[in-house]
């Protein structure tokens, strides 16, 4: 079992989270409901999050098969939207959900899909798992998985405290550097992806 190639896993789905950069959401939308339940919901959308990943991760390869998608489409376009995604969080804009919860309990929409678990995490999931041919390698990556996700439900279950001690402004800048970060992972996805399509054009090409 390689623990280098789990970390390296884990660090990235981490990053595609993004638990910082979605807590002062997560938070606005939870100060909405009475002060009893936020913390029941903020679980129970936690849990959620990993039943999603956990499901795109065995059903990867399925749904990829199924589609006829190559891992080199997956690399280049999960490496795109990470790249837009790290933009994003690098030069942010300014967001607010406009929705009306007076009425309604949040229940996995909006916070476990789209906040948390956005096309961008599902793309990295389901490489991951196209990646997982072996028993042993199908097992580090559901450990790289738990290990994504216990870091970003701690975080989530703190971020209350831990945006109050960080300010606005702590909360922006942690959030830059996570996406400076994401912005080499997105390039590197990339490049491996033009590097797997090249390998297989002999295979595509007809031969002359």
């Amino acid at each position: 079992m390689s623990w280098e190639h789990i970390i390296a896993c884990a660090g990235t789905l981490f990053l595609v989270l993004d638990p910082a950069g979605t807590a002062p959401m997560v938070q606005s939308l939870l100060l909405q409901l009475p002060e009893k339940r936020r913390k029941h919901v903020l679980l129970r959308e936690v849990f959620f999050v990993l039943i999603l990943l956990l499901f795109f991760f065995f059903l990867g390869k399925l749904i990829l098969g199924w589609m006829g998608i190559s891992t080199s489409s997956l690399n280049l376009s999960g490496g795109i939207m990470l790249f837009i995604i790290a933009i994003g969080m690098v030069f942010p804009t300014k967001r607010s959900p406009h929705l009306d919860l007076s009425s309604t309990e949040i229940f996995i929409v909006p916070v476990t899909v789209p906040l948390i678990v956005g096309p961008a995490a599902i793309s990295v999931v389901m490489m991951q798992a196209a990646m997982c041919t072996t028993p042993m390698e199908k097992m580090e990556g559901i450990i790289s998985i738990l290990l994504a996700w216990f870091m970003t439900a701690a975080l989530l279950c703190l971020s209350g405290k831990l945006l109050t001690f960080l300010g606005e402004k702590g909360t922006t800048a942690l959030t830059r550097l996570m996406g400076t970060i994401l912005v080499l992972l997105s390039v590197q996805m990339i490049l491996n992806g033009i590097t797997e399509y090249i390998k297989a054009l002999p295979s595509i090409l007809p031969t002359p």
